[in-house]
């Protein structure tokens, strides 16, 4: 039996101990077995989900790009409305991706999750796939736009109010202040103590001018914002629109970079699993299977036994006709 089924161990009569060892041992390879196939598929989730970010970053390039075209003194009105809609377009299609990205039916950029992967035998013995919610509300890219006519007040500028009384402008920072008319400026200081004046634009609409360092020769002067706009004129640099791209490129990169060490783990998770499984194999074929050697030497002295029985018996059955002969 044991030479045909390559088994020591048959049946739990033939070594209770070891039967119920190699039992445990089989246990682990398979959980064995299976973890590193679970680690294999959290690579590919991983990947997949770099790959996602990598078009993500490809198109907030490409808005950056944009960005910087729209800063462009030269452009018409007409020409940053045709920027903004390549830039809509690309905020598009990083929605479209955070909605449809997905690993066999798991969504992995349309919400924040936790996808535990089983790397083995037992129970606890997992790696967390931290996955976040990317699209352009969580980049801060929502209702992002370049198509505002800024006004710039240059350094050392001044103005004079209707009273007569001067106002220095030693410095200013992002306006958004476009054609106003008439209209009082009100300001709103911060804990910072910068300064933000805004008034109400020709279409009815609050407009807002941030001037630092602001100086005046009386307290609660009064200003209209076309003079504050009459100082001097042009588009100012969209600082901030260029460091909102930059964070969220920033944030995507973070989430790239997470999920590239991620992948590092799991290959060396799989490598030690692998090993693992090899060394548990042989130490079960020590105890479990059958020693082929040992088997064959003890079958051939069995066999020749048998032969020298038979023979034995043969002869001993032929003694009587050899009497019977000799009496004829």
């Amino acid at each position: 039996e044991r030479l045909s089924s390559g088994l020591r161990i048959n049946s739990a009569k033939d070594d209770a101990a070891g039967q119920a060892i190699s039992n445990r041992f089989t246990a682990n390879i398979t959980g064995l077995t299976q973890a590193s196939r679970n680690a294999n598929d959290g690579i590919s989730i991983a990947q997949t989900t770099e790959g996602a970010l990598n078009e993500v970053n490809d198109n907030l390039q490409n808005i950056r790009r944009l960005t910087v075209q729209a800063q462009n003194g030269t452009n018409s009105e007409s020409d940053r409305k045709s920027i903004q809609d390549e830039i809509n377009a690309r905020l598009e299609e990083i929605n479209r991706i955070s909605e449809q990205t997905e690993f066999n039916g798991v969504k992995v950029l349309s919400a924040d999750q936790t996808l535990g992967i089983q790397v083995g035998s037992n129970d606890g013995q997992t790696i967390d796939i931290n996955l976040n919610k990317v699209d352009s509300s969580t980049l801060g890219m929502s209702g992002f736009d370049v198509t505002s006519v800024a006004t710039k007040v240059g350094v050392g500028a001044s103005i004079t109010d209707a009273n007569g009384e001067t106002v220095k402008l030693d410095a200013a920072a992002l306006a958004e202040l476009e054609t106003v008319a008439g209209g009082d400026v009100y300001s709103t200081t911060d804990k910072d103590g910068n300064t933000t004046y805004f008034g109400v634009a020709a279409d009815g609409k609050v407009k807002t001018v941030a001037i630092n360092d602001l100086t005046a020769t009386a307290p609660g002067d009064k200003y209209g914002a076309a003079d504050a706009g009459a100082a001097t004129a042009g588009l100012v640099a969209m600082t901030t629109q260029l460091d909102t791209i930059d964070q969220a490129m920033a944030q995507v990169d973070e989430l790239r970079s997470s999920l590239g060490a991620t992948q590092n783990r799991f290959d060396s998770v799989i490598s030690n699993l692998n090993s693992t499984v090899n060394n548990l194999s042989e130490s079960r074929s020590r105890i479990l299977d059958a020693d082929f050697a040992s088997e064959v030497s003890e079958m051939s002295r069995a066999n020749i036994l048998q032969s020298a029985g038979i023979s034995v018996l043969s002869q001993a059955n032929q003694v009587p006709q050899n009497v019977l002969s000799l009496l004829r």
